[in-house]
């Protein structure tokens, strides 16, 4: 009889670590439910807090590995196809958590039934809510069609996953970007810098996770990721390039709209976190480490930190969005802090994420996607090598 495998003490450290954010998260839902939105520091001026950044930050992040996912099958990027299963689960367990935070702050869950027995097609929150609902749906038929190695269902699902990706994403920027009187929000660009965000964001995730994942996994399986990093990291890089393209245009809009937002980010009390969170430490900083080198250690730090950029970006965007208050007779800029709970909810959501990721780690077969034969490239790999 062979030994029963134990869990190494760094594991048993970190599993337990988790469970205690966790038990902080589910204290904090609890005491939201009991004592209501006081609770919460957001306003009637500032209505939407830390938890709606949580939500659009989780759900973008979900949203752009599912994109990833979609399209290496699609276009018949072999190379990739073996991060598509991961990728459509971390998807799964990403955006299911950022959803739950997402109805901790809407309050009254009671109610949800007239989302579908009253909708409103005129309000793009609607059919954010509804195109959410099919994308969670789709993504799940996707993973099980991968799961049971289906893989004529999972080459139609394909479609559908990365349609229902893109329009769930801008139709989330889209309640943003229809609020004319809101500078810092308003235009259609809005959406479409979503939509970059999720993939930018999502793909680091997707590098950082696949990599640790591999590297606990074996020697074969860190040399499969390993062979693909430099790829992965050119498109990451490319991303980050277009989305500091997109940050220019952003200020200049505000410039010439002679907008307070722009002073916010430009000079006021948000212009530290922007430049020095969202820009300097999101962008400029991860895109010179990747030019520089394309070692594991400095791909790693480089993707930490577009998530940190990203999350600081979408805080930025959405609270300092609402501060001027367009309907005074003088310019009024409001205040907001956030509160212990929000954070319990945020951290908690998350250490939910990467609890169910560990399950799927532990009791599925994450690696197999149908149509992406592993020996065959590790095989193809050792050739080269040899050569």
């Amino acid at each position: 009889m062979s030994a029963q495998r134990k869990i190494k003490p760094v594991t048993l450290a970190a599993l337990v670590g988790i469970l205690i954010v966790l038990g902080i998260g589910l204290f904090g839902a609890v005491n939201t439910l009991i004592q209501g939105q006081v609770v919460f520091g957001s306003s009637d001026e500032v209505p939407w807090n830390l938890l709606i950044v949580a939500y659009v930050f989780l759900a973008l992040m979900a949203s752009g590995m599912c994109m990833f996912a979609s399209a290496a099958h699609l276009l018949g990027a072999k190379s990739y196809m073996f991060l598509s299963k991961r990728a459509i689960f971390l998807a799964i367990v990403v955006v299911i958590p950022a959803l739950v935070v997402l109805s901790l702050e809407l309050g009254r869950l009671d109610r949800v039934y007239q989302f579908i027995l009253n909708p409103n097609l005129q309000a793009p929150m609607w059919w954010m809510g509804a195109v959410y609902a099919v994308y969670v749906v789709l993504l799940l038929v996707e993973f099980v069609s991968m799961h049971l190695k289906n893989e004529k269902l999972m080459h139609y699902m394909s479609y559908f996953t990365l349609a229902a990706a893109i329009a769930a994403t801008s139709i989330l920027g889209g309640i943003f970007a229809v609020t004319v009187q809101r500078p810092l929000w308003f235009g259609d660009a809005t959406s479409v810098f979503f939509v970059l965000s999720a993939a930018v964001s999502g793909l680091a995730l997707l590098i950082i996770v696949s990599y640790f994942t591999a590297k606990a996994s074996g020697e074969k399986r860190e040399m499969l990721v390993l062979n693909n990093l430099n790829g992965l990291t050119k498109i990451l890089g490319a991303g980050i390039v277009v989305a500091l393209g997109f940050n220019a245009w952003r200020l200049i809009s505000l410039f010439y709209t002679g907008s307070i937002d722009y002073e916010l980010l430009f000079s006021g009390q948000y212009a530290l976190m922007y430049w020095g969170g969202a820009i300097a430490l999101g962008l400029v900083i991860p895109l010179v480490m990747l030019i520089a080198s394309r070692k594991p250690a400095m791909v790693m730090t480089a993707s930490a930190f577009v998530i940190i950029g990203m999350f600081m970006d979408k805080y930025v965007t959405i609270i300092a969005g609402q501060l001027v208050q367009p309907y005074t007779t003088m310019i009024e800029v409001a205040t907001y802090s956030t509160t212990p709970t929000e954070w319990f909810i945020f951290l908690g959501g998350m250490a939910g994420s990467v609890l169910l990721y560990l399950i799927g780690v532990k009791f599925l077969t994450l690696d197999e996607t149908p149509g992406h034969h592993e020996e065959d490239e590790l095989s193809l790999m050792e050739k080269n090598e040899a050569v």
